[in-house]
C-alpha cells in the first residue's frame, strides 16, 4: 500500500511540531495536515480522509474525544489519542482509539504506538481489498468506491484496554493467549508479551466474546482459537496446551463450558 497519510490535532505548535518530526523519521508515514483544535479536526478529517490521526484529548472549541465522537465509527480514521490525563482512556477505547499516548511519552512508546497504527491500518486496507475483489464489479456500479472504513470497525470496536502501571494497553481478542488471576491482579498472556493488569478475572470475562473464550479453572480463561494440543492427566482432568506454550489445568467442573468451542467433545 501507498505512504499512511497522517494528520496531527493538538493545541500545542511545539507538540504538533514533536509528533511531526518522530513521524519524519519514518518513510512509510506522510504528513497531511495539522490543526490546533477539535473543530478543524473534524473538518480536516472529512476534507482529506487520513489514514491515522494523532489527537490531543484537552484542546479549544471541541476536545478531541468529542471531535472524534461526532464523526461515524466508518469514517473515522485510526486514532492515537496523545495527552497528560490518564482518565479518559477507557471513552477512548470506546472511540476505537488504536492507542492512548500520556505526555511526556519516550521516543520507543512512540515508536510502539505508531507500529501498531501501522499494523491496524495495513490490516483495514487488506479487508477493503478483499471485500472489494468479492464483491460483483456490476453490483459496485462503474467506478463506485469502496465506502470509506466499511466493515472494519464492527472489529476495531471490541479492542480491550488493560492499565498496566502508568500506562494503558490496548489489545484484538484475538491476541490474547490466556488470562490468570493473581490475587486483586490478573496476568494476561498475550502474543509475544504478558502484562500484570489490576482487574478482576470475571470482569474480565465478562468483556470476552463467550464463543471464543472460556474459563477452564476457577483461575483461568483461555483463548480457544490458540489451544494446540488437550492431553488427559490424573483424575479426569485435563491438561491444555497453548500457542505459547502454556500448559494450563482443565479441571472436570469447567469442561462442559470448553466443549462447546471445541469442533469435536473431549471424551
Amino acid at each position: 500500500m501507498s505512504r499512511i497519510r497522517t494528520l496531527i490535532v493538538d493545541d500545542e505548535p511545539l507538540a504538533r511540531e514533536g509528533i511531526a518530526l518522530l513521524l519524519a523519521q519514518d518513510p512509510e508515514m506522510e504528513v497531511v495536515g495539522a490543526c490546533g483544535d477539535g473543530q478543524a479536526a473534524v473538518e480536516e478529517i472529512r476534507r482529506k480522509q487520513p489514514d491515522l490521526a494523532f489527537v490531543d484529548v484537552h484542546m479549544p472549541r471541541l476536545n478531541g474525544l468529542d471531535a472524534i465522537e461526532q464523526l461515524p465509527a466508518a469514517d473515522r480514521p485510526a486514532i492515537i489519542f496523545v495527552t497528560a490525563h490518564h482518565q479518559y482512556a477507557v471513552r477512548a477505547f470506546a472511540a476505537c482509539a488504536v492507542d492512548y499516548l500520556l505526555k511526556p511519552f519516550r521516543d520507543d512508546r512512540f515508536r510502539a504506538a505508531l507500529a501498531r497504527a501501522k499494523e491496524h491500518v495495513r490490516r483495514l486496507h487488506l479487508v477493503r481489498m478483499q471485500r472489494q475483489a468479492q464483491e460483483p464489479c456490476e453490483a459496485r456500479g462503474p467506478g463506485a468506491a469502496e465506502p470509506r472504513g466499511s466493515g472494519a470497525h464492527p472489529a476495531a470496536a471490541a479492542r480491550l484496554v488493560f492499565k498496566v502501571g502508568a500506562e494503558y494497553v490496548f489489545l484484538n481478542p484475538d491476541e490474547l493467549i490466556w488470562i490468570e488471576a493473581q490475587g486483586n491482579f490478573i496476568k494476561l498472556g498475550a502474543v509475544g508479551q504478558t502484562f500484570l493488569a489490576r482487574e478482576a478475572l470475571q470482569s474480565v470475562e465478562e468483556r470476552l466474546d463467550s464463543r471464543q473464550f472460556a474459563r477452564v479453572h476457577r483461575s483461568f480463561l483461555i483463548n480457544a482459537r490458540h489451544i494446540r494440543r488437550i492431553v488427559p492427566v490424573l483424575y479426569g482432568d485435563y491438561q491444555v496446551l497453548m500457542s505459547d506454550g502454556a500448559k494450563i489445568r482443565l479441571s472436570r467442573s469447567y469442561r462442559d463450558k470448553l466443549k462447546t468451542l471445541l469442533p469435536a467433545n473431549l471424551a
